[in-house]
């Protein structure tokens, strides 16, 4: 008679919860592996499920458990009661170490490991040696999960060439077929340990972080989004005694628009991927909404929140520890102090220690940080992602803002938008008061109407039809302003994304012109005018400025003159050859902005309002608006704020008045000052070219004109260069351009 064994009585969640735990604190693989099959030994159907989720839960870069008491109590009591000793000794699996090769790669020392790869410093021996980083899946986790993920991060960092991120120099697999890939060996200190390390002041903090924004922007160009920016994952090394950031580990990133391998990735539901304290709140909603460049927007701006204080919105070590309901809540719902607040709830010494490693007085530092600084942090790491900068590109742009003393696109939020925060944190509370408040007002109202209909019933009925159709015409008016804004909020994401095609369709369904002027509608014309001019995209550009400069109206002129939306829209127009549209944009200006009341508001009027010939009464209504600026310059009155620019300001104003020889002497002053840019100098040297010419000295104007043809030219073939800051101050070159297309007219 055969003997039948035991039907396997099903566990309860606590007790695999606990198995699954005992599991995952065994280290060693084969020791793990005997205790489940001792464990499940009558029930392979169990055996087989938990071993799955453990090999998930190892996969994962980031794994986060609900851990509780009683689960930790049972795994506690399962070791007791396992006998370890007698698990027998197996021959250890082979693997690579330190002294061995993969293929014509010599491992010298393990450098870093992650979830599912380990990193070693490696001697590459043929063609020729250098030293390099190896990464390797590590031994036992070649799943097909795992080796997706490693295939992403290496064809991420293949697709990409720039001299902020690590590149990949070859691949390969070792000869257990597990895959590996070679990239730049980075040797150096995290962002912030470096920083700290060379007490680093905010400019210089803030100069460094900018190289970081361009690395990721370009990732962003090639259609990768990183998921996992953390100070860790940018080290900074010295090229040729600079500080360059490099930014390494694309082992989650994210492809948009398509894959970045033949393979499938698979997500296992409630698993988080990243680093708690610099995940953006998309990232851990899990509710359906797809993780796009902004979540690299917020990641950035936690960084930079440390960067300039040391510290993390949210406290990193308690996020970790936290289940994940409390981690999301945290960082779902509450508000983190603004960086300056930050400082001054750290504790005197401490402060004092911060404000050390950045080699500046505590008080200073809070107050540097204070405004602009504090906005622009608190604006990349909206909650919202459409309120937050929609390219990295925007957030570097408002940093050179800030570094340039000009100013910047990020504001306070208003008090309607807090109030709407405060009633999604408190929407029971809220949601019971309106109830009160709408019963009382529909109490009111009715018995208001029945009393008005005893005594006017015809004029009441009229009245309320009156207001219905005005309703519904009000209505419709603001959906059709609310969709033409979000589409227009979605040109700019998607022109961002490279997508110019499906920016330019959602442009036509919805037209500029259908968005009423206002604060908001300026930002995005602002935004969509900068973008195309750096794309040469001239007659968008033109369309947008011309609709920002309306929006300005409802706006403080005083605030509009002294930012860069004049100095932009003048040369855009030239550009694009619009010369009736820029007299148009020259008369209102002068109507609107004289008289001027500071020499950088006096500058930007004559930069705008000269770059084309003008007649005699244009000159004559800006005669006070140049002596302001000259003053400025020779120190007779007023603040010089950009003394190069002014003097060019002036040079503009005496050609434009006939005065050659007063238009060469203040030509020498701009060129010769110590504050001139490049892209300024251009423009100088175009307009003493004329005068020169003019002046019947033919071949000094024409040494003049190739001094200026020749730095255009070298900003056209090196965009890219912090130097000549061709795509933040596009406008300037743009101005340098139309001088020069102008004196070649001239001297032709």
């Amino acid at each position: 008679m055969t003997s039948v064994g035991p039907t396997p009585i099903p566990l309860s969640k606590e007790i695999e919860g606990a198995i699954i735990e005992t599991a995952l604190s065994l280290e060693d693989p084969r020791t793990r592996q005997t205790f489940l099959e001792r464990t499940f030994q009558d029930d392979a159907q169990g055996l087989n499920r938990v071993k799955g989720l453990v090999q998930a839960a190892r996969e994962a870069s980031t794994f986060f458990l609900e851990a509780r008491d009683r689960r930790t109590a049972m795994a506690n009591d399962l070791l007791k009661e396992f006998d370890f000793d007698e698990i027998e000794p197996e021959a250890p699996l082979p693997q690579e170490g330190v002294g061995t090769r993969i293929d014509r790669y010599r491992l010298i020392q393990r450098i870093g490991e992650g979830g599912c790869g380990v990193v070693y410093e490696a001697e590459q021996e043929e063609p020729f040696r250098r030293r390099v980083a190896l990464k390797v899946i590590r031994l036992g986790m070649d799943t097909e999960g795992v080796i997706a993920r490693f295939g992403v991060e290496r064809q991420a960092l293949a697709l990409m060439s720039h001299p902020n991120i690590a590149r990949v120099l070859d691949a390969g697999s070792t000869s257990t077929g597990r895959p590996y890939f070679v990239m730049e060996l980075v040797a150096g200190e995290r962002i912030t340990t470096y920083s700290d390390l060379k007490k680093l002041d905010t400019r210089e903090r803030l100069l460094l972080f900018l190289q970081v924004c361009h690395a990721i922007q370009h990732a962003h160009q090639k259609g990768i989004i990183h998921r996992d920016i953390k100070p860790s994952n940018i080290l900074v090394t010295i090229h040729d005694n600079q500080a360059v950031p490099k930014v390494i580990d694309f082992g989650i990133a994210k492809a948009r628009g398509g894959r970045l391998t033949g393979q499938t990735m698979y997500t296992v539901a409630d698993q988080l991927l990243g680093t708690p304290a610099y995940m953006s709140p998309e990232q851990v909603d899990m509710g359906g909404l797809d993780v796009d460049t902004r979540s690299d927007v917020y990641s950035l701006g936690v960084l930079l929140y440390e960067i300039l204080t040391g510290r993390t919105p949210f406290d990193s070590d308690e996020l970790a520890k936290a289940s994940i309901s409390e981690m999301r809540k945290t960082l779902l719902e509450r508000e983190p102090l603004l960086p300056s607040q930050q400082l001054k709830a750290i504790a005197g010494q401490e402060l004092t220690e911060v404000a050390n490693r950045r080699r500046a007085e505590a008080p200073r530092l809070v107050s540097q940080l204070r405004g602009d600084l504090d906005w622009i942090v608190m604006k990349a790491m909206e909650k919202d992602r459409n309120r937050r900068y929609q390219t990295v590109n925007s957030l570097a742009m408002d940093v050179k803002r800030y570094l340039a003393n000009e100013p910047v696109s990020a504001r306070r939020p208003s008090r309607l938008y807090l109030m709407r925060k405060f009633a999604r944190r408190n929407r029971v509370a809220c949601a019971s008061a309106a109830a009160v408040a709408l019963s009382l007002i529909i109490g009111l109202g009715t018995s208001t109407r029945l009393y008005l209909r005893e005594r006017k019933a015809v004029e009441e009925k009229v009245r309320l039809a009156g207001e219905t159709e005005s309703a519904r015409a009000q209505e419709a008016r603001l959906r059709r302003q609310a969709q033409a804004r979000a589409n227009v909020s979605r040109v700019a994401v998607l022109l961002s994304e490279g997508r110019t095609e499906d920016a330019d369709a959602l442009l036509h369904e919805n037209p500029l012109e259908s968005i009423e002027p206002s604060r908001e509608a300026a930002d995005v014309f602002r935004s969509l005018g900068d973008w195309n001019a750096i794309c040469g995209r001239w007659p968008q550009a033109v369309e947008c400025f011309t609709l920002l400069n309306q929006a300005n109206l409802l706006d403080d002129p005083n605030r509009i003159l002294e930012g860069s939306d004049l100095i932009a829209s003048a040369p855009a127009f030239l550009e694009n050859g619009s010369l009736p549209a820029f007299h148009d944009f020259r008369a209102a200006a002068l109507q609107r902005y004289l008289p001027v009341q500071s020499a950088l508001q006096a500058e930007h009027l004559l930069k705008a309002g000269l770059l084309a010939p003008a007649d005699e009464n244009t000159v004559n209504a800006l005669r006070d608006t140049a002596q302001l600026c000259e003053d400025a310059f020779l120190g007779a009155a007023g603040k010089s704020s950009f003394p190069a620019w002014e003097a060019f300001s002036v040079t503009l104003f005496r050609y434009r008045d006939g005065d050659l020889k007063g238009t060469i002497e203040w030509a020498n002053k701009c060129i010769g000052h110590k504050s001139v840019r490049p892209g300024c100098a251009a423009c100088a040297l175009a307009i003493q070219a004329m005068a020169l010419y003019q002046s019947g000295d033919t071949e000094a104007a024409g040494k003049k004109l190739e001094e200026s043809r020749a730095l255009i030219l070298r900003a056209e073939q090196s965009p890219s260069d912090p130097k000549l800051n061709v795509r933040v101050f596009w406008y300037d070159w743009a101005t340098a351009r139309v001088l020069l297309r102008e004196a070649e007219a001239v001297m032709r």
